[in-house]
C-alpha cells in the first residue's frame, strides 16, 4: 500500500485523523493512554436511572454507586500498573491519564477533582480523558470540568452508542439522544474537548442507521471519535440474545464496509481514536472476526483507498 495519503491530518498512509497523529503533533512526540479504575460507579447500575447497566455490560459487575474519592497512594499505585502495561509501546514517557470504567462524573465532584488532580501530578502525565455519560454532568462537574481544561489536555468521553431512542431504549441505556446533546452542549459550550463513543450492530439497527448516528454525530463536530462493534460477552444479557437468535452480528465485511461510510462523513478535524474493539478474549462469544484487530484496520485502509476515498469526502 503506499505511504501517500491525500488526507490532510496524516503523515503516513492513513486517510483518516488518527490519535496517534494527533498526539504526535499535540506534544511533539508519541503519549501512551494509561487506563485507571478508581472505583466510579454508574447510575443505570445502581437503580438511579436503571439496574443491571446496558444489554453489552456485565451483569455480575457490582453496582457501584456514588464515587466517595480514592487514597492517592492507592490511585499512584494502580497508575504504576497500567503504565507498566504500556511500557515496551511507550519510549517518550508521556502518558494520558485514561479514567476509563464508571461514569467518573457520578458522585463527589470534590473527590474526582482530588483524583484527577493527583493523576496529573504524576511523572510524564501530560493529560486526562474522563469517561462518564451525558446525563451525569451537573453545573458542578461541567465547572470543574472546565478548570481542569484550562490546565491541561483534557477530553471528556460521552457514551452515545446511537442516536436512535429506539434502540437506546432497547439497550437499556437509561437516557435519550435529548439527554446527550444536552450533556455535549454543556461541556462544548464551555471550550471542554468531547470525544464520543458509537457502537455498530447494535439489536435490530441497519446499516442506513447506523450511517444515520455518524451522519448526526458529525453536525456537532466533536473533537473525537471512538467506533467499534458490538461484541457479546459471557454473563451479558446481549450473550442470552445470541444464544436464542435473537441477534444478528455484523460480519467484518460489512462492519468495514459501514466505518469506511461513517469515516467519509466526519468532519476532517475530528480525530478517530477508535475504529474497532477490544472484547475481552476469555468471555468473548462473537464476532470471533473482531479478535484479529490488524485484520481489521488493514481492512479499512485497503477499503478507503480502493474507494479513494478519505475522511470528511462526503461532507
Amino acid at each position: 500500500m503506499s505511504n501517500r495519503s491525500p488526507f490532510a491530518f496524516s503523515d503516513d498512509n492513513k486517510r483518516y485523523h488518527s490519535y496517534s497523529y494527533y498526539l504526535r503533533h499535540r506534544f511533539g512526540q508519541r503519549a501512551e493512554r494509561v487506563s485507571l479504575d478508581i472505583g466510579a460507579g454508574c447510575p443505570n447500575r445502581c437503580g438511579e436511572c436503571g439496574s443491571g447497566g446496558c444489554i453489552f455490560c456485565p451483569s455480575g459487575r457490582e453496582p457501584l454507586g456514588r464515587f466517595t474519592g480514592i487514597a492517592p497512594d492507592e490511585l499512584a499505585r494502580r497508575f504504576a500498573e497500567g503504565r507498566e502495561k504500556v511500557a515496551r509501546k511507550n519510549k517518550s514517557g508521556l502518558y494520558i491519564a485514561y479514567f476509563q470504567s464508571g461514569s467518573n462524573t457520578f458522585g463527589d465532584i470534590g473527590a474526582f477533582r482530588q483524583a484527577f488532580e493527583t493523576a496529573l501530578s504524576f511523572e510524564g502525565v501530560v493529560g486526562l480523558s474522563v469517561a462518564t455519560r451525558p446525563d451525569c454532568l451537573p453545573d458542578e462537574a461541567v465547572d470543574m470540568l472546565a478548570e481542569l481544561s484550562q490546565k491541561t489536555e483534557l477530553t471528556v468521553e460521552l457514551g452515545l452508542q446511537t442516536v436512535h431512542d429506539s434502540t437506546a431504549a432497547l439497550c437499556g441505556r437509561g437516557h435519550s439522544f435529548a439527554a446527550f446533546r444536552e450533556g455535549f452542549g454543556k461541556l462544548k459550550s464551555r471550550g471542554i474537548r468531547v470525544g464520543v463513543h458509537i457502537i455498530n450492530g447494535l439489536p435490530r439497527e441497519t446499516p442506513e442507521m447506523m450511517l444515520e448516528t455518524a451522519s448526526t454525530l458529525a453536525a456537532l463536530r466533536p473533537d473525537m471519535v471512538k467506533i467499534h462493534m458490538l461484541y457479546v460477552e459471557e454473563g451479558t444479557a446481549i450473550a442470552e440474545m445470541y444464544r436464542r437468535q435473537e441477534l444478528r452480528l455484523m460480519t467484518c465485511e460489512e462492519y468495514v464496509s459501514v466505518v469506511c461510510s461513517q469515516i467519509e462523513r466526519m468532519p476532517p478535524e475530528t480525530v478517530i481514536a477508535r475504529l474497532t474493539g477490544d472484547g475481552d478474549r476469555s468471555k468473548l462469544l462473537a464476532p470471533l472476526w473482531s479478535r484479529d484487530k490488524i485484520r481489521v484496520l488493514n481492512s479499512i485502509d485497503k477499503q478507503l483507498l480502493s474507494r479513494g476515498s478519505f475522511q470528511g469526502a462526503v461532507l
